[in-house]
């Protein structure tokens, strides 16, 4: 970053953040945050975690009628929380 350019407060939130390898964690949390929004609240109740690495989506929940029902929805998972992010991150979603 250029101090005398002048920037937005995002940008340069967004440059520390890549600087500092802190992307992924801090995209991880915003995912953790919406995650009720994406699937329901009812559905959110009976995920345990979610997990974000290469580009992989892992949910994980101990009932079986929730991983199949996220199974059928991974599409529309992938969207909502790409969408909600604002960037094409999760490319595929795993129900664990």
């Amino acid at each position: 970053m250029k101090r005398n350019s002048e920037c937005t407060v995002n940008v340069a939130i967004a440059e520390f953040l890549d600087k500092n390898r802190l992307k992924e964690g801090v995209t991880k949390y915003q995912i953790a945050g919406i995650w009720a929004e994406v699937v329901g609240k009812p559905i959110a109740r009976y995920t345990k975690r979610t997990e974000l690495d290469n580009k992989k989506l892992t949910v994980y929940t101990s009932s079986p009628i929730v991983r199949k029902e996220l199974m059928m929805l991974k599409s529309e998972i992938m969207e909502q929380v790409n969408k909600k992010i604002g960037q094409e991150l999760v490319k595929d979603v795993v129900v664990k």
